[in-house]
């Protein structure tokens, strides 16, 4: 006949059982607290009195409108901020 095995310590069992649910908790459900970060793309063209400030604030989100405005000269490839009315700008929505 074999031995049954005796729970000698409920306590430490206790704090096993909920270090290991919360591991199992944090790993389930922490990724889709951070939800879909995928960013589109849109094109806009340049209207006459078009800057580049003005544009970051109907289009920005969220956030600093100037790291916005970072972002958009980057895609862009600008050197400065200016911009010419008629030329086509790469917007990003959802940053």
């Amino acid at each position: 006949m074999k031995k049954r095995y005796v729970l000698k310590n409920k306590r430490r069992f206790t704090l096993f059982a909920a270090v290991i649910l919360t591991l199992v908790f944090a790993l389930v459900f922490a990724p889709a607290s951070y939800g879909d970060k995928t960013v589109s793309y849109q094109k806009i063209q340049v209207k006459k009195g078009d800057t580049l400030w003005g544009i970051a604030e109907k289009y920005n989100q969220r956030g600093d409108i100037r790291e916005y405005i970072y972002q958009l000269k980057k895609i862009n490839n600008l050197k400065d901020s200016s911009i010419n009315q008629g030329s086509l700008l790469v917007i990003p929505i959802g940053s």
